[in-house]
């Protein structure tokens, strides 16, 4: 991910938190910024990795700050351990609204399912039975993301829960 930017996964994990979400919940609303910022402006939106581990994709920094948690407790708004400011610039602010319009209505649960569907990270765990931890990369390029599409209105499509057979519960 060398196309990379100014933002690191830290400063766009405020804007999640403060819409009130799980620590695994934020781990897959940060996926899914990244992914579409991409798919959008052939380039990612922050310069951390993400690694595909077994209940979908992380940011490893991210992963560690709320370690400490429960992964299907919300997260505190008044979090001493984290810093919520929003240093974010007009048009990062407007991704990650749509992001949050497109997946925000979705449990922690319902992410992981979704995310288990999708090519980046099932390649990211290609040779690795399901329950078997791994950390390679959760690639984010032209090839990986060719599934995902604006809607015919140029906005990023509301996700639907998936009608699975309980894959993943929290």
């Amino acid at each position: 991910m060398n196309m990379c930017i100014q933002y690191s996964a830290k400063d766009i994990a405020p804007f999640f938190i403060k819409k009130g979400v799980s620590p695994l919940k934020l781990q897959k609303l940060l996926y899914y910024s990244q992914t579409w910022s991409f798919v959008r402006n052939g380039k990612c939106l922050f310069q951390d990795d993400i690694k595909g581990w077994i209940y979908g994709p992380v940011v490893p920094e991210i992963w560690h700050r709320f370690r400490f948690m429960r992964r299907s407790d919300m997260i505190p708004i008044n979090n001493h351990f984290y810093d919520l400011k929003d240093n974010l610039d007009d048009h990062t602010n407007q991704l990650l609204a749509e992001i949050w319009s497109a997946y925000g209505h979705l449990s922690g649960a319902d992410l992981v399912d979704l995310t288990h569907q999708e090519g980046p990270w099932r390649r990211s765990r290609l040779g690795l039975l399901s329950n078997q931890p791994g950390n390679a990369s959760v690639l984010i390029n032209a090839d990986t993301t060719k599934e995902y599409q604006c809607t015919s209105l140029g906005k990023i499509p509301v996700a639907e829960k998936l009608q699975s057979l309980g894959q993943f519960n929290s």
